[in-house]
């Protein structure tokens, strides 16, 4: 959902149904830029701030009530003290790139004088991706670079004739490429996937895992990945329950 100036200061004014008047543009705080470009950042490097520099152009103190944005990726600080007339002010507006790649533009809504006045600033940039560590998205390590977002895959309760997919996820955590391919233990024929025969170096993977129920098999079946020829020591157990 797009997040637009109106829509954070209705949500912020709804609230204060006393007011005298709806909040408008401030003419007496002005901004020295409204818009920072951070360029390019490298989401590894952290969270990047910047410095709003503002002048009190009017006759009278300004107070700054606060801010508020759309997006918890954008943290904020104000003065708490009141800006005298002609005195000048800043604002820092920081980004956490964290899990954001590529462009970004925040918009961030300075309120003043009670709530009455508002400024708009934004920040903008695009952020470089890192390489996460393999196991954030797929947990269970089978060895030899394989890792996968399941252990156990439970299909839930099933009656005879019913049919369900899940998608198994895996990665290949090694600057080679993998020959991969999985075996069923028993003969159970309930099972249906295609192995994906190679894996690219640092690559992932999905593979639909489809069960159709006879009720001629075990409830539980375990699936052996064989990496580059050899099978995992650790199986991957496919379950059903029945009534």
């Amino acid at each position: 959902m797009k997040i637009t100036v109106s829509s954070v200061l209705f949500l912020l004014f709804s609230s204060f149904p006393l007011l005298a008047q709806e909040p408008r543009a401030s003419k007496i705080l002005q901004f020295e830029e409204r818009v920072f470009d951070f360029g390019e950042i490298e989401e590894q490097d952290g969270i990047v701030s910047h410095e709003f520099t503002f002048r009190n152009t009017g006759t009278e103190m300004v107070y700054i009530n606060g801010m508020s944005t759309g997006c918890g990726c954008v943290q904020y600080e104000f003065p708490k003290e009141p800006v005298r007339s002609g005195a000048s002010g800043k604002v820092k507006v920081s980004y956490d790139p964290a899990y954001r790649p590529g462009f970004f533009s925040k918009e961030v809504v300075v309120l003043s004088n009670g709530n009455t006045n508002y400024n708009r600033i934004w920040v903008k940039g695009t952020v470089i991706p890192c390489r996460h560590p393999v196991e954030e998205n797929y947990p269970y390590d089978y060895g030899s670079g394989l890792w996968m977002n399941f252990k156990v895959m439970l299909f839930g309760t099933m009656d005879e004739g019913d049919t369900k997919m899940m998608n198994l996820q895996f990665a290949n955590d090694t600057d080679k490429d993998m020959r991969l391919f999985f075996v069923v233990i028993g003969g159970n024929t309930d099972i249906k996937f295609t192995s994906p025969q190679t894996l690219k170096a640092g690559g992932e993977g999905v593979m639909p895992v489809t069960y159709h129920y006879s009720g001629r098999f075990p409830a539980i079946t375990r699936v052996y990945p064989v990496i580059n020829g050899t099978p995992s020591a650790t199986p991957l157990t496919v379950k059903v329950e029945t009534e």
